[in-house]
């Protein structure tokens, strides 16, 4: 091999490795999506339409498994973490949502749809975390590294497992529970970048340190104490964080809120003043952002969208007090009407952008599952028991619902209003001068150039994320042009 070919050929194979060639494009909408629709639209008991749309992700997910369920290769647009961790990526974020299912003690539903299969949940998930952390394995997920994304997608594990641990951990033989431990631990020691993912190791940790049998060193507790400590100078006002680098966004619902709640959850006395009053005041604001008319999406991740209510429904397991269930049950029932109404819904999986795919505003790092984070809020949901007084409450109007108002909210840079009359919610940010109207298209260039690099090039977009002085409910930025 002579010097130039040398130096080509593992430039060509790592680029062959991240396996651009394999993505493909979702199945056109068809009858499970309209039935889904339909459901939504209806006026079904909300436990019926929710456990419809519970069941739709289940097949989209055994329907885009591997044979061993350790991936999930859903349809669509490819990140830059390349489609081995994309798989992974599928997996955890739609696992966490079938393992809140089973904490739930439903039975699995009933399968329907499109090459609907038998289910059995709890088997796919073991079988998937079992060959995904051994590496004699051909599914191995691989060992994390610094600031890599399979810290992320450890976290979702660490929740898969503490969610289903008298149905899955509780089956497994020393020796399995101590590969799944250290590959956990492997990914909670590594470096992760200085913003929401701090909070990973501190998760992982913690649930590592309550799992009997998962090999835990007795310093994780002290450990994620220390690393908390360090997480909390991020934190600004009414339950929300500066989330760097970008600054303030909807991160704080579906990514912090999120991850706080679950602290909390897997161990009660962790910083339980601190993390209890955030999750209060989180719920407080956020019910002022959601509307039946949408929501006033700005930042990265919009397609997250979905799981903007996970505050609201993370307080309905503090205490009864703290957030009405009817008024938590009402944000989650108007958020999932509007977007599903509003074909945000593709081949059994959420689709990449606010509504439909728009890889102007997808973001290099999101693959074709990472969009499932939006179904968080499903996974808080469903983990209340089927006829729980949480499914059954009367719902409880939305502030936009009741009254116009106008929250000056300085640490976070916002002035927000309602407006009764038209639903519509106002975000103005006073430090932006202007208002950004348009959108960097994605170009035939950059498709052109991400055929010849095989990796997404799609554009940024950060000035309409971040730099308008209003962002609307009624115009959201991906559809201003």
């Amino acid at each position: 091999m002579g010097a130039a070919a040398a130096f080509v050929w593992p430039k060509l194979e790592r680029l062959a490795a991240r396996g651009w060639g394999q993505y493909r494009s979702p199945a056109p909408a068809g009858a499970d999506e309209a039935r889904v629709r339909d459901l939504m639209r209806s006026d079904a008991p909300v436990e019926q339409r929710f456990a419809g749309l519970y069941s739709y992700f289940l097949q989209g997910f055994i329907r885009h498994a591997d044979p061993g369920h350790a991936r999930v290769y859903y349809a669509g647009f490819g990140s830059w973490n390349g489609r081995a961790v994309d798989g992974l990526e599928g997996f955890a974020r739609t696992g966490s949502l079938i393992a809140a299912w089973i904490y739930s003690g439903r039975p699995d539903p009933t399968a329907v749809g499109r090459g609907a299969q038998a289910v059995d949940a709890v088997r796919m998930l073991r079988s998937g975390i079992l060959r995904g952390v051994d590496p004699a394995s051909a599914d191995y997920w691989g060992e994390a590294r610094d600031q890599d994304q399979r810290i992320v997608e450890a976290a979702d594990i660490a929740r898969i497992l503490w969610l289903t641990r008298a149905k899955l951990w509780s089956t497994l033989s020393g020796e399995q529970r101590h590969r799944i431990g250290a590959w956990l631990l492997a990914a909670a020691s590594r470096r992760t970048q200085t913003n929401n993912w701090m909070l990973f190791p501190v998760l992982i940790d913690l649930v590592l340190a309550r799992l009997e049998g998962s090999g835990a060193p007795p310093d994780l507790q002290a450990r994620a104490a220390a690393a908390f400590s360090d997480y909390r100078r991020n934190y600004l006002d009414h339950g929300w964080f500066y989330d760097r680098p970008h600054g303030v966004d909807f991160y704080n619902t579906w990514g912090i809120t999120y991850d706080l709640f679950w602290i909390h959850r897997v161990d009660p006395g962790f910083e339980s003043d601190f993390i209890v009053q955030v999750i209060r005041d989180s719920a407080d604001l956020t019910q002022y952002l959601i509307s039946p008319s949408g929501i006033p999406i700005m930042g990265r991740s919009v397609c997250y969208r979905t799981a903007v209510p996970v505050p609201l429904l993370a307080a309905t397991f503090l205490e009864p007090a703290s957030v009405p269930p009817g008024r938590a049950l009402r944000s989650l029932d108007v958020v999932w009407r509007y977007f599903v109404g509003h074909d945000s819904l593709r081949d059994g999986a959420l689709t990449q952008g606010y509504f439909q795919a728009d890889p102007r505003v997808l973001d290099r790092y999101t693959g074709p599952g990472g969009c499932h984070w939006g179904l968080r809020s499903l996974v808080l949901a469903v983990m209340h028991p089927a006829g729980d007084e949480f499914w059954t409450a009367a719902q409880v109007p939305l502030p936009v619902e009741e009254s116009d108002y106008r929250l000056d909210l300085p640490r976070l840079g916002w002035l927000l209003e309602g407006r009764r009359d038209t639903g519509e919610i106002v975000i103005t940010i006073a430090k932006n001068s202007q208002q950004v109207r348009t959108l960097e298209p994605y170009s035939w260039r950059i498709r052109l150039l991400e055929t010849l690099q095989r990796a997404p090039l799609r554009p940024s977009n950060r000035e309409a994320k971040y730099g308008s002085r209003e962002y609307s409910s009624a115009s959201p930025y991906p559809l201003m042009d």
